[in-house]
């Protein structure tokens, strides 16, 4: 169906089917809502390669993957916030193109050569540590930015994070109500977050006057198969001594808890355990997790909207949010 049948179906211009459904502010909500619906209904797109030629616009959003991204399946709370952004970007009507950095072809990174084509409107980036080559990138050719992970504040992007070295506090600040419990940081080196959180948890251990020293911090890969190693290596101390242990995220946690009941440990009388996310899956895992809620539907709402408002006014003065987190007190740690 082309627009202009469309247009003559339900009675308007074609002008204002093409505002309608690319959100112009020319046209009333209640318009835009009508035209929206009845498209929806009649299963009627505008033809993308027209609007691009009348807006410079591709109507698609580049979500940029991190450098090192070892899949969906390792990086669990990483592809539940991928499915509220991509749910986020289907509202304002962009199709989403994943983008893993890693690959090049003709000498250019993909992140670059879609930048030079103009392969898409905007990105949204999953990246900690953003490379200079980047930032001149987005510079030069003004491509409206938003990370979502925690990189450096810049005055070419916006950003939306969580409150990442707070989670750890929280978790700090709880365990140290427990000093008969030996504190317990599992870390994953391949995340800039990692150390944030370490940071956090030393400081609310050290409020409750608990020092963390560096033999308690224990490392991880980032895969439940790897948690269970670390602790089954460190069983001696596990067993030795009351645990308090807070792994890195969720899915660590979960190897984690795994270890703990092989070792024949009852959690959360013997050892406590902690994780960070909330994500999706921890309401299957039983005796159910404590973590840190890091809300990832608000930050996948925000950080779209910010996108959403930088390509829309063609320009993007840089936003920086940080969002807050909530401890959940469940059935691995003692209330």
């Amino acid at each position: 169906m082309t627009s202009k049948e469309f247009a003559e179906i339900i009675g308007v211009s074609q002008s204002t089917i093409s505002r309608a459904l690319n959100d112009s502010n020319q046209i009333s909500k209640e318009r835009r809502r009508f035209i929206q619906e009845k498209a929806q209904e009649y299963g009627f797109v505008l033809n993308s390669q027209a609007r691009s030629l009348k807006t410079n616009r591709t109507g698609t959003v580049g979500i940029l993957f991190p450098k090192h991204f070892i899949g969906m399946s390792r990086n669990i709370g990483l592809a539940h916030l991928y499915d509220l952004v991509q749910e986020e970007l289907s509202k304002y009507g962009y199709d989403v193109m994943v983008v893993y950095d890693g690959e090049k072809r003709g000498g250019l990174s993909n992140f670059e050569r879609m930048i030079k084509t103009g392969k898409v409107d905007g990105f949204i980036i999953f990246r900690m540590e953003p490379a200079k080559k980047d930032m001149d990138l987005i510079r030069k050719y003004h491509v409206p930015c938003v990370y979502l992970m925690h990189a450096e504040k810049s005055d070419y992007y916006s950003s939306c994070l969580s409150d990442c070295e707070g989670s750890g506090y929280q978790v700090g600040k709880h365990f140290g109500r427990y000093p008969e419990y030996q504190s317990y940081y599992i870390n994953v080196k391949t995340s800039a977050e990692s150390g944030m959180r370490l940071a956090g948890f030393k400081r609310g251990l050290k409020e409750c006057g608990i020092i963390l020293g560096k033999n308690a911090v224990l490392q991880s890969e980032l895969s439940p198969n790897s948690a269970y190693e670390c602790i089954m290596q460190n069983k001696s101390r596990i067993l030795s001594k009351k645990s308090a242990i807070f792994a890195f995220n969720d899915t660590v946690a979960l190897g984690v808890i795994n270890a703990c009941r092989d070792l024949g440990l009852s959690v959360p009388e013997d050892v406590q355990i902690a994780g960070v996310g909330s994500v999706p899956f921890i309401t299957e895992i039983a005796p159910e997790l404590t973590t840190v809620d890091v809300f990832h539907e608000r930050l996948a709402a925000i950080g779209c909207e910010m996108l959403r408002a930088a390509i829309t006014n063609g320009s993007q003065e840089p936003v920086h949010t940080v969002v807050g987190t909530q401890l959940l007190l469940k059935k691995t740690t003692l209330p």
